[in-house]
């Protein structure tokens, strides 16, 4: 029997469990390996199991401070209909407010005495219809906070712009330096700057990153908000800002022709690509421009734009340097991967407007590289400097996962054995001549995001086991210290270890261990939310969509349907249960229809058909149609041996 409570966990002395003490039920002691982390008093959701008196449970959502729920009526009586991970719901009585109506998105906090448990309504955040309301309930289901504290607030407006004569502060003045920005062209907080000077045959790349760590004093009420956060969540058109707007927009943004306070770094690198020289200092900027990639894009597309001719030449001497710079990672182990996401549009409702697989132009390839470019740079810095600091490091691919993704590649004529057979520093040159390999074949993005799959997620640690997808030994993240918590990090010991020269104690060794793991674990969060915002919005987008006929790929098959993607790059599933007359051949990997003896396969071009889904409200089904023009695109066994 299976059963979903609220309870309150209490502290019981002992070393291996703690009470639960249950709404409307008896409390009871429960082991601490359940519970994960957790704090004495927290009220948590639990699924429980009993059977024989022997009880399993398992944590589904603890409460914090901000919660976001959704107001139903019962009998006339006002109650949050609360939404936590996996789509789960629970109904929670709540307490009086004013104005509440069905279907408005409230905030509260949990009050829970005795056996009373009530839901105390602070704020009354519009309706379930307005625009933003959907992904931020989905943001704080997954525990993305989406409100500062007053103090935070209080400490934001009183930081002040940067002021005028910078001479007492010891900064070098570049501000007559052709210095500009290169964002989205919906972009609002600027973190990064970038300039090129040559010097003989020599270029003299500069990365000028916002000086936040001057502005926010570690242990202040802004540094503990970001701290909590890890990182800025971008959720499409909704942001989740580390720090307010006044800082992350304003103060610390570097914004086109005002004054702002930077760490830059200069490098020296060569026309072969290598980095000969570093020097890292505080410094004043004025950038000249705040220009787009969109923009730059079209200017190294040979186009003429207005407001850029002073920039041509530079911007020209930066698209060389970056493919110098992106050839030499290349040729030291940097894998090339290139997959498909989709990049949704909203309209100022909050209403998917277009869905297109997302592109890297010139543009975004340039600034790409010129952050690496300054973020191995300063690891290579603080390592000499022999400094303990959070590493970016990305481990070697999970080979568990490549051994069972072998028998599926090979069904498409994809043969990955050499990656068994090497040593693991050869392993990314092999990953490179696999995927150049079956570039310009049209599954080759099928086989790129298979690969990918098998691939450990990145992480913050303070061990240096180096970044296997860059093909660097040693790596930091420096260039978005608005956005990432990890980067302020290192800018602090930047300025108070390395330039200042004071030796770094064990008991700031100790807090940033346990920070890198908190960002780490935020990362994580951000990017589930992230995906799961992303298929919400792609499945409103294809219920405008009812009737149509259209293409799709087949990405996977497995026991439980196949795994399709839409030319715009959304992915849905077709069950099994819908798949009728079909069997599935484990070996093979794909189903064979037994009435037309026809075979799906990944890689299979098929027409499907969108129709409602007549049991999940809000969802679409898909019909394979035209069975007669059913193609497969098989890869051509090739060795490069």
């Amino acid at each position: 029997m299976e059963n979903i409570f609220i309870g309150q966990i209490l502290e019981s002395g002992k070393e291996e469990s703690v009470y639960l003490h249950l709404l409307q039920r008896p409390s009871i002691a429960i082991s601490r390996r359940f519970l994960g982390n957790y704090q004495n008093g927290d009220i948590i959701i639990c699924e429980m199991k009993e059977e024989k008196k022997k009880i399993e449970l398992r944590k589904l959502h603890t409460f914090r401070e901000n919660q976001v729920g959704e107001i139903i009526f019962d009998n006339g009586d006002p109650i949050i209909l609360f939404s936590y991970k996996k789509g789960g719901k629970i109904r929670i009585p709540c307490k009086y407010f004013p104005n509440l109506y069905e279907g408005a998105k409230v905030r509260f906090k949990i009050d829970f005495h005795g056996d009373e448990l009530k839901a105390i309504i602070y704020q009354v955040l519009g309706s379930k219809e307005d625009t933003g309301i959907d992904i931020m309930d989905i943001a704080e289901q997954h525990g993305i906070p989406t409100v500062f504290s007053k103090k935070a607030m209080k400490q934001a407006r009183y930081t002040h712009e940067p002021r005028k004569n910078c001479d007492a502060l010891e900064r070098v003045d570049l501000r007559r330096e052709q210095i500009f920005t290169i964002d989205g062209i919906y972009s609002k907080d600027f973190d990064d700057a970038v300039s090129l000077k040559m010097d003989g045959s020599d270029y003299i790349l500069g990365v000028h990153i916002a000086d936040v760590g001057y502005y926010i004093k570690e242990g202040s009420p802004l540094d503990l908000e970001a701290r909590k956060r890890g990182m800025t969540a971008y959720l499409l058109s909704s942001v989740f800002p580390m720090f307010p707007k006044i800082i992350s927009n304003g103060v610390c943004s570097l914004n086109e022709n005002v004054d702002r306070y930077t760490l830059s770094v200069e490098m020296r690198i060569s026309k072969m690509g290598i980095v000969k020289e570093i020097t890292c200092f505080p410094a004043v900027i004025c950038s000249k421009k705040r220009m787009t990639y969109e923009d730059v894009n079209l200017l190294l597309d040979g186009n003429e734009l207005f407001g850029y001719e002073n920039f041509k030449e530079t911007l020209y001497s930066m698209e060389t340097l970056a493919e110098i710079l992106y050839n030499f990672r290349v040729q030291n182990g940097a894998i090339d991967f290139d997959s498909n996401e989709p990049n949704v549009r909203l309209d100022s409702y909050g209403h998917v407007v277009d869905i297109k697989a997302r592109s890297r132009g010139k543009a975004e390839l340039l600034i790409q590289e010129f952050m690496l470019a300054a973020n191995r740079s300063i690891a290579e810095l603080l390592f000499e400097a022999g400094m303990i600091f959070p590493h970016r490091i990305h481990g070697q691919p999970d080979m568990v996962k490549l051994q069972a993704m072998k028998g599926k590649l090979k069904t498409i004529g994809v043969y990955i054995d050499p990656l068994f057979s090497v040593s693991e520093s050869e392993r990314s040159f092999v990953f490179n001549k696999i995927l150049e390999q079956y570039r310009s074949h049209p599954n080759y993005h099928i086989v790129s995001n298979m690969l990918i799959s098998c691939m450990r997620r990145a992480k913050y640690s303070l061990e240096d086991t180096g970044h296997f997808g860059l093909g660097l030994q040693r790596n930091v993240h420096f260039t978005s210290p608005i956005r990432r918590y990890p980067d302020l990090m290192i800018h602090r010991i930047l300025r108070k270890n390395y330039l200042s020269d004071i030796p770094q104690t064990e008991a700031e060794i100790a807090d940033m261990k346990l920070v890198t793991e908190s960002c780490t674990s935020a990362e994580g969060r951000i990017n589930k939310c992230e995906e799961r915002v992303i298929r919400l919005k792609c499945r409103e987008y294809l219920l405008d969509h009812i009737g149509e006929t259209m293409e799709a790929v087949i990405k996977d098959c497995t026991d439980k349907g196949i795994l399709i993607e839409l030319k715009d790059c959304i992915e849905e599933m077709i069950p099994r249960v819908d798949l009728r007359d079909s069997r599935y051949d484990a070996s093979k990997c794909c189903y064979t229809f037994l009435s037309s003896k026809m075979k799906y396969g990944i890689g299979t071009l098929l027409k499907v058909k969108l129709v409602r889904n007549t049991t999940i409200p809000d969802r679409v089904s898909f019909k394979i149609v035209n069975e007669e023009l059913e193609r497969t695109y098989t890869l051509s066994n090739q060795s490069f041996y």
